[in-house]
């Protein structure tokens, strides 16, 4: 076992895209929140050996200010807990999403979820709050967002599920879609306008600070082979005001202005 601490943002992923996989067969195991897990995964994709990367298990110790991936999908929120997890072993599968930047030529990989919109902003803007606020820097950010909230515009394209089609679980070993089709009883759905957020999930997104602790995508499930996508549409302080008290207490979905659904 070899223990090292991470010395700058990436350097994560710099260890897990050079390290000799024969050396370390039993995984990685992340101590930290979301992001160096993060790091981590696209560290292991973006290896010339990717395929055979991606089979290392990664473990999860939260100590970080997000640790939503592992209190969603293993209900575990302290160190000690995932610890004894570990110690006592076992696998959960988990799906990966990519995002690709056409332009740049970049594509990111992900287990949780991708944000467009204000949510996108207040997570890019609390990153200068990192090391006087921790975890309240969301907070800061929010409020400051919120005070000076831009209009976003957006033009969207999904593959919807099949109406009545429930999502397959796939065995841990299967992979997922090569690529996308529009074949089928579905074809590719356009939505273009202004929106306050979108989001993109792999799973329900339950955070793992708060008291009433919200799920964003109620419906997601982190092994179907699906996205769940959430359209917040329109603009205004108000519309964003009524959606995030609604969120608080699960009742977003339920407003005229947000649309939900299940996507490839």
């Amino acid at each position: 076992m070899e223990v090292v601490e991470t010395a700058y943002a990436g350097h994560a992923k710099v260890l897990a895209s050079t390290v000799d996989l024969n050396k370390f067969p039993d995984g990685i195991i992340c101590v930290g929140g979301d992001g160096i897990v993060n790091e981590v995964l696209n560290g292991l994709l973006g290896r010339d050996d990717f395929e055979v990367a991606i089979r290392l298990p990664i473990g999860i110790i939260p100590t970080g200010s997000d640790n939503s991936l592992v209190w969603t999908i293993l209900g575990i929120k302290d160190p000690v807990s995932a610890a004894i997890a570990l110690a006592k072993g076992g696998f959960t599968p988990i799906d990966v999403f990519a995002v690709k930047w056409i332009q740049a030529g970049v594509t990111h990989f992900g287990l949780t979820a991708s944000y467009y919109g204000f949510v996108a902003d207040v997570l890019q803007l609390s990153e200068n709050f990192r090391l006087q606020l921790g975890p309240f820097r969301y907070v800061a950010a929010g409020i400051l967002k919120f005070l000076s909230l831009p209009q976003y515009k957006f033009e969207v394209e999904y593959l919807p599920l099949s109406p009545g089609t429930n999502p397959e679980l796939k065995q841990q070993t299967e992979k997922c879609y090569e690529q996308l089709s529009d074949g089928g009883k579905v074809s590719w759905v356009t939505r273009k306008g202004e929106f306050l957020g979108i989001f993109v999930c792999n799973h329900f997104c339950k955070p793992a600070r708060g008291l009433l602790s919200p799920v964003i995508a109620p419906k997601a499930q982190h092994d179907d082979g699906s996205l769940d996508l959430i359209l917040v549409h329109g603009s205004g302080r108000l519309k964003l005001f009524c959606f995030f008290i609604a969120y608080q207490f699960c009742w977003h979905l339920l407003l005229p202005y947000v649309e939900y659904v299940k996507v490839l």
